[in-house]
């Protein structure tokens, strides 16, 4: 696998990016390195990079002091291993896949210098994703509470779309009610239209037969008022025979 590219810093960058990592190293330091050197920055680095506390990284792992018959005697050396496998993770996430115990023991300043380099790198990089990271999450933050949002309305919609159907189903049975009266309306306006149909029949041949007496009666007046006439003119000629058959008697009277 191949490792990851990195400039090698100078001092005038390298001494000031490690200082603000808070970590303590100058000059003749990174010139003349030793252990004793070596390890406090390396220590300092891993605390500020991977979160673990100087306690954590000095502690002993206790299930793998089980395994040794007199423990008390490898406390540092566990704890001392402990350290290099976190800093061997730091290292090797930094893209510097040889660094080894020599390195902290017997550190060479090139080589410290390289290593250096590949932290403050990683580091850079690591704060630049942290920002990213940050703005992402603030976005993911927005979209989760633009979707609680969401979901709240759409929560209050469906509540609101429930009532309604609801309130359609007492509709729709009010209807189906109304319907029923309707058509029951309809049925006894059947009904009477069809008696008001009957009696309209009856009416009609009324009226015809009243019709009838009426020409019948108009015709027996017609009649009687002839056979009035008829009466009328008999008695002027019973009366004027009445009065001729006087005139014979009495002819000098008679003006006939």
């Amino acid at each position: 696998m191949s490792q990851f590219s990195f400039p090698v810093l100078e001092n005038d960058e390298l001494l000031p990016c490690l200082a603000e990592m808070e970590v303590s190293l100058d000059a003749s330091q990174l010139a003349k390195p030793s252990y004793e050197v070596a390890r406090p920055v390396f220590e300092q680095i891993v605390i500020m990079l991977t979160g673990i506390t100087r306690e954590e990284l000095t502690q002993p792992v206790f299930t793998a002091m089980d395994a040794f018959e007199y423990p008390e005697l490898h406390d540092e050396s566990i704890a001392a291993n402990n350290f290099f496998r976190q800093l061997c993770k730091l290292m090797s996430a930094s893209g510097v896949k040889d660094f080894s115990w020599r390195d902290v023991f017997k550190p060479d300043p090139p080589r410290l210098r390289r290593h250096l380099s590949a932290i403050i790198n990683f580091a850079k990089f690591r704060e630049e994703k942290a920002l990213a990271f940050q703005e992402l999450q603030a976005q993911l933050d927005q979209l989760v509470a633009n979707t609680k949002m969401v979901e709240e309305e759409h929560a209050k919609n469906s509540s609101e779309l429930r009532r309604w159907h609801a309130q359609l189903a007492v509709q729709a049975a009010e209807v189906q009610q109304v319907e029923a009266q309707e058509a029951e309306v309809t049925a006894c306006n059947t009904a009477l239209n069809k008696q008001a149909a009957a009696l309209q029949a009856e009416v009609r041949q009324l009226k015809v037969q009243t019709n009838s007496l009426a020409d019948a009666a108009s015709q027996a007046k017609l009649d009687l008022a002839a056979a009035k006439q008829d009466t009328e003119a008999l008695q002027d000629q019973v009366v004027q025979v009445s009065q001729c058959t006087w005139c014979t008697h009495h002819p000098t009277l008679c003006v006939v």
